[in-house]
């Protein structure tokens, strides 16, 4: 099943030809989830040819308008487009008002329901969860109250293999309990074992997306182990006091939680616009956490899946 990040926004505040500001859209299962909308998110959308109506979830981190300006177009669009489906919104308290806002003063009549949920920045919180996948935030440390986001696949019931169903005659209620993960034993007294008789799932994939904070190792702990860490890197080493006084973070920082959680990869992002790219910036995260690499707008990540 398909775990994807797709990099619709690399930059910082100051939007660069061919470096949007922050957004990202991440189809997990199929499911699709936008992550924070800057400016020119929908173009982007149309040039990565995703197919912006099966979007039912944006969550966004902060109101820095880098974050979240693309957002107001967006909901417009989905009426143009004949939307009807209800599309849950995840932000700020703040951010239920200026969407209505801006529709009273533009007139619009939104066609389809809009289900607001306000994170807060005290705590790790679940936003949604299904069959398959679940949204959570968790607190991160910016200027102004702002989250980081987590997508972790559900973990799959263990499949029992067809020749042990065959040879064995197995019967619905066995396949249940094997399923389970327990051992079988029979009237005859032999035992099925669970460890023989069954394929382990694979382990689940998670996703973190931590955009704007600055070097918190808290955050090291809300991501601990997860598969593909996302962690803003706006400045380089040199610039490590101007990272605290805008509560950004430098390339080496971002490869300092990535060590410290475990994670499997890190992709280093939001860009400051004096880097004309973010060679520099990558060459620094990787002395500290080598399986990293650097976000560019256009960029699909396969979520990886453990060794």
């Amino acid at each position: 099943m398909r775990f994807e990040v797709h990099i619709l926004g690399c930059g910082a505040a100051l939007p660069l030809p061919g470096r949007n500001p922050t957004a990202q859209l991440v189809n997990v299962h199929e499911k699709q989830f936008l992550l924070d909308c800057g400016e020119g998110t929908q173009i982007a959308l149309r040039h990565g040819r995703i197919r912006m109506m099966r979007i039912d979830h944006i969550a966004i981190s902060h109101l820095h308008g880098d974050h979240y300006l693309g957002l107001f177009g967006l909901l417009s669009t989905f009426s143009l487009l004949g939307r009807t489906r209800a599309l849950n919104l995840y932000g700020p308290p703040e951010l239920e008002a200026l969407v209505l806002a801006h529709e009273k003063a533009g007139e619009s009549v939104r066609g389809y329901p809009l289900n607001f949920k306000a994170t807060q920045t005290e705590t790790p919180e679940l936003l949604f969860e299904d069959g398959s996948v679940s949204l959570e935030s968790f607190p991160v440390r910016h200027r102004i109250p702002t989250t980081g986001f987590l997508l972790r696949e559900k973990p799959k019931e263990p499949g029992v293999k067809r020749e042990w169903i065959r040879d064995w005659n197995l019967s619905l209620t066995e396949i249940l309990a094997l399923k389970r993960g327990e051992d079988v034993d029979r009237p005859d007294g032999t035992t099925i074992l669970f460890s023989k008789a069954c394929h382990r799932p694979p382990e689940p994939r998670s996703y973190a997306f931590a955009a704007d904070t600055r070097y918190w190792e808290k955050v090291a702990e809300w991501v601990q182990g997860v598969s593909l860490l996302y962690h803003e890197a706006t400045f380089d080493a040199a610039m490590k006091d101007r990272a605290v006084k805008t509560y950004h973070s430098t390339a080496v920082q971002a490869a300092r939680i990535a060590a410290q959680a475990k994670v499997r990869q890190l992709v280093i992002g939001h860009v400051s616009a004096r880097y004309e790219n973010a060679d520099a910036l990558l060459e620094e995260a990787q002395e500290v956490f080598p399986n990293t690499v650097a976000a560019c707008d256009g960029l699909v990540l396969e979520v990886p899946a453990a060794c």
